[in-house]
C-alpha cells in the first residue's frame, strides 16, 4: 500500500486538492496544474498552554491522515470560488448527524444541481440534474489505506470533474453513519 493519504491522491480524471498553509481552505487543481476552485474547510484548531505542543502535533497528524472536511455545522452551504473569474458556487455536506443515507451532499455549480448519495457502506452515486453520472467505491478500511474507484456513466466536462473531485475528497464515499457518530461522540 502507498503511504500517501487518500485525500492527497489524484482522482481518476487527474484532479487533486491542496490545502493552504493555514489549513482553512483547499484549492481544486486540474490535471494541467491550474487552480480551478477554492473551498473553505474546517480549520485545524491551534492550542496554546501547557500541553499545546503535543495536542497540536496530534491535530496535525490527524489532518494529514484524514484530510480536510467542510466546515461544521454545515447548516448553510459552503461557498466555492470558481477561478479564473471568481464566480460563486455552493456545496453542502448534508445533515450533521444521522444515517449515512440521509447525508446527501449537494452542490450548485454553473446552474447545475449535483447530489452525492451514499447508497451503501462504502458506495456513493453522483447525480447531475437527476441523472447518475458516476459511482464511487471506497476500498480499504481506514481513510489512509485504500483508494476510491470511480465508474463514469456518461461523458464528463470540466465542471463535472471539479464537482466530482470535491465530492470524492471532501464528502468522501463510505463516511461514517449513525453508529460511528455515536461512538465518536463517546470517545
Amino acid at each position: 500500500m502507498t503511504n500517501i493519504p487518500l485525500w492527497r491522491l489524484p482522482t481518476r480524471g487527474g484532479w487533486r486538492i491542496e490545502a493552504d498553509e493555514a489549513r482553512a481552505r483547499v484549492d481544486v487543481i486540474d490535471p494541467v496544474g491550474r487552480v480551478r476552485a477554492s473551498v473553505a474547510t474546517e480549520p485545524v484548531q491551534h492550542f496554546t498552554g501547557r500541553f499545546a505542543k503535543r495536542i497540536n502535533a496530534d491535530k496535525s497528524r490527524a489532518f494529514e491522515t484524514n484530510g480536510p472536511s467542510l466546515p461544521a455545522p454545515a447548516r448553510e452551504p459552503t461557498p466555492i470560488t470558481l477561478h479564473p473569474h471568481d464566480e460563486q458556487a455552493f456545496v453542502s455536506d448534508g445533515i450533521a448527524n444521522g444515517r449515512r443515507r440521509e447525508k446527501t451532499g449537494r452542490a450548485l455549480v454553473h446552474g447545475r444541481h449535483y447530489a452525492f448519495l451514499h447508497t451503501r457502506g462504502k458506495r456513493a452515486e453522483a447525480m447531475r440534474d437527476g441523472t447518475r453520472i458516476a459511482s464511487f467505491v471506497k476500498h480499504g478500511s481506514r481513510p489512509r489505506n485504500g483508494h476510491v474507484s470511480r465508474e463514469d456513466h456518461c461523458v464528463l466536462d470540466e465542471t463535472d470533474e471539479l464537482v466530482l473531485t470535491v465530492f470524492e475528497k471532501l464528502l468522501r464515499p463510505g463516511r461514517p453513519g449513525a453508529i460511528s457518530d455515536a461512538l465518536a461522540s463517546l470517545s
